[in-house]
Parts: structure tokens; sequence; C-alpha cells
């Protein structure tokens, strides 16, 4: 299946156009390739993630028409998924967080208590983590395992006002058993360690 400039516009939904220098038409037919149960958007978005074109995108994006639900519902399963990945190819959290304020699903909830299992060296470096949960356990999990390696693991507890928080739980996440509110870190309050884990790579 080939697409036109104008299907590769409709993938972006709204009239978001993306600027010719971002990528070719023909490199996007030739990844586009047949996949089942995969919507437009999320194939679009795969695109742009393995190319790690994702500044372009913003760029493309940013003052345009707002972005429609269903390429907002497939960046946000795209996040749970992929989000630390993403957080890595971009490489600049503010960027990051433009990114996610345009592209998530607007939270409409109230203000929280949220847990997170963050890496020490990132945390004293203030580079706290988007994606934080209600669910204590999972932090401890990650607190004690992903992001605990080439440093100790932290158990950070904080006060999410609505405000800070950019997206709630999809379906994916709740599956996953996660719970997973995606937050703006800066706008966090009281954020307290109340359990530090050792280095786990020293085991490995």
């Amino acid at each position: 299946m080939r697409y036109s400039r104008q299907n590769i516009s409709c993938l972006s939904v709204s009239a978001i156009d993306i600027p010719e220098e971002i990528m070719k038409l023909e490199d996007f037919a030739a990844y586009n390739r047949p996949q089942s149960k995969v919507s437009d958007e999320r194939k679009f978005l795969d695109y742009i993630h393995s190319r790690n074109r994702w500044v372009e995108f913003i760029k493309s994006i940013d003052n345009a028409k707002p972005v429609s639900i269903a390429m907002k519902n497939s960046f946000h399963s795209q996040w749970v998924e992929s989000g630390a990945f993403i957080r890595e190819k971009i490489n600049d959290d503010s960027i990051l967080l433009k990114l996610l304020t345009l592209l998530l699903p607007t939270y409409d909830g109230d203000s929280l208590v949220l847990y997170r299992g963050e890496n020490k060296d990132r945390f004293d470096k203030g580079l706290i983590g988007f994606c934080w949960t209600t669910d204590i356990s999972v932090a401890e999990k990650f607190g004690r395992g992903l992001n605990a390696y080439k440093s100790p693991g932290l158990l950070l507890r904080a006060e999410a006002p609505a405000c800070s928080i950019l997206a709630g739980p999809n379906a994916h996440s709740r599956y996953l058993g996660e719970n997973e509110f995606t937050v703006n870190p800066s706008r966090l309050s009281n954020i307290t360690v109340i359990e530090t884990y050792p280095d786990n790579s020293f085991f490995k």
C-alpha cells in the first residue's frame, strides 16, 4: 500500500502538516507494511520513534490545530509501552514535556498522592521521571528493579495537584496493573524519599 502526501497528512490527524524535510514519503510507505490490528496513527508514531524524529515532529505540531483523540490515544499507548525509550531518544526533558503536553489525553480528575520508583543518580541531578502511580507496590517494584541499575533505587512519594497531572491511566496501563499517571514533575509538591534500595547492577 502506497501513501500519498494527503494520506500522510491524515495520519497525523487534524490537518497537522509534517514538513517535507522530516521524512521521505517513499520511506514511510516502505516502513508502513501491513500489520494487523494496528491503527494508522500508531503506525505513524512508530515510524517517528524508529527514526528518532520526535524533535522534528514536535516542531511540526506546535501551534497547529488540536491533535485528534485517535492520535492522542495512540500516543498514550505508545508512551505506556515505550516511555523510557522515548525519553532516552529525545534526551531533553523540557522537549519531552512539550511532547507529552501536546499528545496525551487531558487529565480532568482530582489531586492525588502518587508514588514512583526512581534512580538515585537521576534524582540527585533533578531528573525526576514523568510516570507515577497510586499503587505503592508498583513503585516499589520499579524502585528495586529497573530504576536501581548503576545507582541505588528510591521509593518516592509526592502530592500531585490536578494541574500537575498530564494524563491518567489508560486501559493498557490498567491491564498491566501499573495504574500509571503521567505528570509534570516540576509541579509536584512535597516529594519525599521513603525508601532506598541497593544498586542491583552488582548482582548481575
